[in-house]
């Protein structure tokens, strides 16, 4: 009796060693989640949500580091619970990036487009106020104004082809770069349109 009490407590200890020693790496998991990442990356969470982005790239490491200590180990010895935990963090992190890539695209877009339309009604306001004050017969004898105007002239001219240069910067989705240009071609009308003003005010223009 004992000694089939034994026999049969090694054959369950033999049987613990072999399923223990059989597990292998789950790798449709890791597959799932190396595709999460690259669907990120190919919704570019690194541009538009980089924080995102990087936890995700984080949970991978985490992921990578687990599984290659499991191989270190002699083969009875690994086990890849943990792995599997990490690895669905992993995937979590990488899907959570990708939608706030989408989302944060779709703001940079939208702050774009506000900014470019901010930039282009200063600058049809300036052109406005600029035909206004050469029209008027008072400013066009002040000769100081005369020369000031032909400036302004070409300055606006100017500014109208870098307005283009923001819509093709826009078109090919380069967002944060037509926000910055946009903004910065709205902060040099401005003070423009307001000189203008000034000069219609004090001549008297209508």
């Amino acid at each position: 009796m004992r000694k089939n009490q034994v026999i049969v407590g090694v054959l369950l200890l033999a049987t613990a060693f072999l399923v223990v020693g059989c597990a292998k790496p789950p790798q449709q998991d890791i597959d799932t989640a190396k595709a999460a990442l690259t669907a990120a990356e190919q919704a570019e969470a690194p541009k538009y949500a980089a924080d995102a982005w990087d936890k995700a790239q984080q949970a991978m490491n985490a992921v990578n580091a687990e599984l290659e200590a499991q191989q270190a180990k002699f083969a009875l010895f690994r086990s890849y619970t943990k792995s599997k935990q990490l690895i669905t963090d992993a995937t979590n992190a990488a899907n959570a990036a990708k939608d706030a890539a989408v989302a944060g695209k779709e703001k940079a877009k939208n702050d774009a487009k506000a900014s470019i339309d901010a930039a282009k009604a200063a600058l049809d306001n300036a052109n406005k106020l600029l035909a206004d004050v050469e029209k008027c017969n008072r400013a066009k004898r002040a000769k100081e104004v005369k020369k000031d105007l032909d400036t302004v002239k070409g300055n606006l001219e100017a500014m109208k082809a870098q307005a283009a240069d923001i819509d093709a910067k826009f078109s090919k989705d380069d967002f944060f770069g037509a926000k910055a240009a946009a903004d910065t071609l709205k902060n040099a009308v401005e003070p423009i349109a307001k000189d203008l003003d000034g000069i219609k005010t004090k001549f008297k223009c209508k």
